[in-house]
This record gives structure tokens, sequence and C-alpha cells, in this order.
């Protein structure tokens, strides 16, 4: 007798098959048919091949149709009008596949949505995993998961898409010492990216051009609330009242993305 999975089952199964990977970011993904696992299939499982067109690469066009795809992340979609590589999106349109289950929404600023809205568009039904299963798949997808945050000194890309992306700066795990920035009006043409804070917290540390040459943060002139900022650049957020502040610097501005460092430091 087949076993018959419900949808929670088959959610939690795609997620096993993205554990598998050993590269981010981490995809997996199930195909079933009336409750029934046709093929998995996880990235990496394959040299180069995305979890989704593994799982798909693995049945014929007759099991395919109307069956119902799985995934731990949203379908890509192609970028580049030359792309030789089909896109998943386009493969599953392609495929007949019926309805696709999304565990998140890719970050990826040249992604986040594109997949989603295409599905549909394309006549394919689309659901998404329950909250408690989202937020599992959130931080075993991405190397350091979705940032809302940041603590510590660190590196990271994040897209900056709509109007902007804010985020919660914590001067360390234990010190809950906090405030917030902003990044926004991403502009890759001219190669800027605006960092905002509240009125006259941020200060551009002209001349500097690594953390370790800044040994007051404070001595550079005419704060504002807002940087504009370009790769290369660092500057230094610290709000009026605070207590410590933040040093950032540009690494590289991409089209919908940036790459940023940033460090705390204490004031004495």
């Amino acid at each position: 007798m087949i076993k018959s999975y419900s949808r929670k089952d088959l959610m939690k199964i795609s997620v096993e098959e993205h554990l598998k990977c050993t590269e981010f970011p981490r995809v997996g993904a199930v195909i079933e048919k009336d409750g029934a696992i046709l093929s998995t299939g996880f990235r990496g499982e394959y040299d180069k091949m995305h979890a989704e067109r593994v799982a798909i690469e693995k049945l014929t066009p007759e099991e395919l149709e109307n069956s119902t795809l799985y995934t731990t992340l949203e379908p890509c979609v192609s970028v580049k009008e030359d792309q030789k590589i089909e896109s998943c999106a386009d493969l599953i349109i392609r495929s007949r596949i019926k309805e696709t289950v999304i565990g998140v929404l890719d970050p990826n600023g040249t992604i986040y949505t594109q997949g989603y809205r295409k599905l549909l568009e394309n006549n394919i039904s689309v659901a998404f995993f329950n909250r408690k299963l989202r937020e599992a798949v959130e931080e075993e997808t991405f190397e350091f998961g979705e940032l809302h945050s940041i603590t510590g000194p660190g590196k990271r890309r994040i897209p900056i898409v709509h109007s902007g992306t804010s985020l919660t700066v914590q001067f360390s795990e234990n010190d809950k010492r906090s405030f917030q920035i902003r990044w926004t009006t991403l502009q890759p043409i001219y190669g800027f990216v605006d960092l905002i804070s509240t009125n006259g917290a941020v200060r551009v540390a002209s001349g500097a051009t690594e953390f370790m040459e800044i040994t007051d943060p404070l001595v550079f002139r005419f704060p504002s609330h807002f940087a504009r900022m370009k790769k290369g650049m660092i500057a230094i957020v610290c709000p009026v009242g605070a207590t410590f502040c933040l040093l950032v610097k540009l690494i590289e501005v991409y089209k919908n993305d940036i790459q940023f460092q940033w460090e705390m430091r204490n004031l004495n």
C-alpha cells in the first residue's frame, strides 16, 4: 500500500531534503500527486542543478502533469536575456505542474517575488509553508538567515528593494543596547546607496579606508541624518544619547543588493 502524505508532511520532507545541501543557499524539493511522493531533490545533488530541476528531471511528462511541487525557496527566474539554462519557474510551467508550495521568497532583489508572480501569471496555483516551517527554512536556507538585526562585527550582502531595508543595530548578543539604521535609495547605475539614521547621527569618515584607522569615531565633522555612500566609503552612526557607535564600510554595490562590513565601538 502506498503511503499518503499530508501537505505538512510534504513540507517537512522538503526541509529534510534541503538540509542535505552542503552549500548555501540550501534548497530542497518534493513532487507529489494524490498524496504520494513521486520524487525528491536538493540543490547540489547533481552538479550545478537546482533542487526543482533535480526533482523534475527524475520524472516523465505524464507523471509531472497535475502534480504538486514543494520547494523550500522561491523558484528562480531568468535574470539575463541570453541566459542559456532554463529558469526553474519556466521549467515548472513547461512541466504542467498544477501547484507550487513555497517555503520562503528569495531575498535576492533580482528574484524576490518574480518567480512567485510568474507562476501565478501562468495559471499555476501557489501556496506557502506554514509560519513555523517558514521560520525554520529561513534559518537554514541562507548562510546567515534573513537579516533583521546586526550584532558585533560582521560582513553581509543584503537586498535593497522597494522602500529599503531597516536594521536594528545591537551592540552584542548579551548587550541589548540598540538603535535603528536604514539602507535605501539604491542607485547601482551611479554606484551609491543611502545610509539613514536619526537626525545628526551619521558622519562620513572622510579619508579613512579601514576601521583600524579610526581611533576616535566622533572626531569627524558634519553630522547628518544620512550618508550617500559609494564603494569603499566608511560612515559612523551615533544617535544622540547612544553609548556606542556603529562603523559601516560599503564593500560593493550590485544591481539590487549591497555588501557592507560593520563594527561596534563603545564610547568612552
